[in-house]
């Protein structure tokens, strides 16, 4: 019932010209930090919004939003900006976010990050995938 809220919510703010923009929640046990890369693909999956525009709109929008789009949310001069790199193109296919293979955040350069993950939660999430 949930799930179903969220997509009609979200479809319903597009089609009148509401800004949407995309969090998590990370204090609930079905959620976590490292799997904010579904929110992404179940916007673009189900409320049927292109890989660009999911990704913009976790980025760039929410900056704006948030009223810091002047330093962060994109990468331009004089913007601080942390960075992940996947061996697929997000672009493509969202379900790339899945698989880092370097993450810059504050400067700090992390290869293959490795990301402690939740069997569990992740068996019954990716029945949505």
């Amino acid at each position: 019932m949930v799930f179903e809220g969220i997509i009609d919510c979200a479809k319903a703010a597009l089609a009148n010209d509401i800004p949407v923009v995309l969090g998590n929640d990370v204090g609930c046990p079905w959620i976590t930090q490292y799997d904010f890369w579904r929110e992404l693909y179940y916007f673009h999956k189900y409320v049927g919004v292109s890989n660009a525009f999911a990704l913009y709109t976790a980025a760039k929008r929410s900056a704006e939003l948030d009223g810091i789009g002047h330093l962060t949310g994109s990468i331009e001069k004089g913007k601080a900006a942390d960075l992940i790199v996947t061996a697929e193109n997000p672009l493509e296919d969202l379900r790339a976010l899945r698989n880092l293979e370097l993450v810059v955040a504050r400067g700090n350069v992390i290869e293959h990050p490795v990301i402690k993950k939740r069997k569990q939660v992740e068996a019954e999430l990716d029945k949505f995938l």
